[in-house]
């Protein structure tokens, strides 16, 4: 009996004594939730229509270009509901493409109105992101896709890039989608 009490003694004398936090690469104790950007409004909708075929938003390569735009609703969603300095939004013509900077938005331009998180609406004109990328509208494959991606800039000078909202499990809920990674159609 005196041994296995010697061992329990010994072994919280040691769980307790030997905390070296220089030594926890992940900096566990420093972790709060994310801070994302959460698509809103009709985006949502479009997604699960099936005529939009996975995107966001879409466009018909053969009507007005001038009169198109990119647009969607976005909440932020954070521990700290003021820590977002501004949202970098880029895009691609392809995913194995680089990325070409598109628009920046700044945190002040997201407002708390009805909801408990503040929202954006972000528009970019089609015309836009043609130019940007340097690609004509007639060229693109029809049921392609324009991909954009979001990055966010905190004030504690963190980057959120789209690349680190990879859990594609996130994307099968019905009320949250994460804004870092859209699609825009390309239709005929």
């Amino acid at each position: 009996m005196k041994k296995f009490t010697f061992i329990i003694l010994s072994s919280l004398f040691l769980l307790t004594a030997c905390e070296d936090t220089s030594l926890d690469p992940f900096k566990l104790a420093d972790i709060t939730k994310a801070s994302i950007i959460a698509l809103r409004g009709e985006a949502v909708d479009n997604l699960n229509d099936r005529t939009y075929l996975g995107s966001v938003d879409r466009f018909s390569k053969s009507g007005d270009l001038n009169a198109e735009s990119f647009s969607f609703d976005a909440d932020f969603l954070s521990d700290d509901l003021n820590s977002l300095v501004q949202v970098d939004i880029y895009a691609r013509v392809s995913e194995s493409d680089p990325r070409k900077p598109l628009a920046t938005v700044s945190g002040s331009e997201f407002k708390t109105g009805s909801g408990r998180y503040p929202r954006a609406s972000i528009s970019i004109p089609l015309t836009t992101i043609l130019s940007t990328l340097g690609v004509n509208a007639a060229d693109l494959p029809t049921n392609s896709y324009l991909f954009i991606e979001s990055d966010l800039t905190l004030t504690d000078g963190t980057v959120v890039p789209a690349s680190a909202i990879v859990n594609s499990s996130l994307f099968e809920s019905a009320i949250f989608y994460p804004a870092h990674n859209l699609r825009y159609l390309v239709t005929e």
